[in-house]
């Protein structure tokens, strides 16, 4: 049974059909595979995610045991077409994708190169080896000693680097790759360029969602089940976080080291932030009420502070739902997007690092 909460949100996307396309609706990371550990009913509107120039997301709830939707709007126009990065199989990549721990063979390759070529949607195919993109990787990741050590040049996918003509089909260009062997998956820079909220070149770093009234995640007093479909199924609803809680969390987070400045941002506020991220499509924010906010402590940090330390503290406090830390979040959608990896939290910024 859906929430009352997906429905009005379904109701709106169709509504706003002509600015929203459903084809965007995806997981949070790589579409298909990539799964956040948000809990719905924690996060209705995690952040309005504002993006200068680059398509805005939001973190919709979509009921109990539901998992995390972007919904992109208003992709950006991007000169010279639109970036597509077509990830080969290796013998590494995870279970779940089509390549069944085999890595793509040459004529398999050779095959994608050709449908690549013959695509009238097309405008330029690069091929990028495992070599390549392991030099690359170590350029883009040499802050990450961690990640450094946990990745090999064998891990890394070889992939082909697309531009689409400026009035190309992004979904014809995946049609024709649909049924070839060989392919791990195929990414869409369009889909997947989400970039932190900023205030004047400002990040907030870590966001700390607290406890909301039947909150299913655990750290909230919450369980779930296996349900028959696989799906989780709540079974004991979670308490909200009290004021005291909250008044110990802030006095946490204002002890600690490296902490440049502190804001609450109570259910208001972020439906206000909400509203002017998403001006543009009335039908979202019609469909979205104050009290799907969630309430949050934003913390920026000091200069090359490594918040991994306070993230690991502040997940223990009660009336904490869930922590995140931006700079790991976006290692993360590097890793995905650029070189096709999906890797848990305690790999790509593992606590104490």
């Amino acid at each position: 049974m859906n929430s009352p909460v997906e429905d009005r949100l379904r109701e709106a996307l169709v509504e706003a059909g002509a600015t929203v396309d459903i084809g965007t609706l995806r997981p949070l990371r790589v579409p298909e595979r990539r799964r956040s550990r948000v809990d719905f009913r924690l996060v209705t509107v995690a952040v309005a995610v504002v993006l200068a120039g680059a398509a805005t997301a939001v973190v919709l709830r979509a009921g109990p045991g539901a998992e995390d939707r972007a919904v992109a709007a208003d992709p950006p126009a991007q000169s010279g077409g639109t970036e597509m990065t077509v990830f080969l199989c290796t013998k590494s990549a995870p279970k779940e994708s089509p390549c069944q721990g085999r890595a793509a063979s040459r004529e398999q390759v050779r095959t994608i190169e050709r449908a690549l070529h013959q695509s009238q949607q097309v405008a330029s195919v690069l091929f990028v080896d495992q070599a390549t993109a392991y030099e690359n990787f170590k350029k883009i990741f040499a802050h990450n000693t961690s990640l450094m050590e946990e990745i090999k040049v064998t891990d890394l996918p070889a992939s082909f680097r697309l531009k689409t003509r400026h009035d190309g089909d992004r979904r014809q260009v995946k049609e024709s790759l649909r049924g070839l062997g060989g392919i791990q998956h195929v990414a869409d820079q369009a889909e997947s360029d989400v970039r932190p909220q900023t205030e004047a070149g400002r990040s907030w770093q870590i966001s700390v969602f607290l406890c909301s009234k039947g909150a299913s995640l655990p750290s909230c007093g919450g369980e779930s089940v296996t349900g028959k479909n696989g799906e989780p199924v709540v079974t004991k609803e979670g308490k909200g976080a009290t004021v005291a809680q909250k008044m110990a969390i802030q006095k946490l987070i204002e002890s600690m080291p490296g902490v440049e400045e502190v804001l609450f941002e109570d259910q208001a506020s972020a439906f206000k932030n909400f509203q002017k991220a998403f001006k543009d499509n009335e039908a979202l924010v019609k469909a979205t009420k104050v009290e799907d906010m969630p309430e949050r402590f934003r913390i920026r940090l000091t200069a090359a502070f490594d918040g991994q330390g306070l993230v690991s503290e502040l997940k223990r406090q009660p009336g904490v739902a869930q922590v995140l830390y931006q700079p790991c979040m976006d290692d993360r959608s590097a890793l995905a997007d650029n070189f096709g990896l999906l890797l848990p939290d305690s790999k790509v910024c593992p606590a104490g690092k």
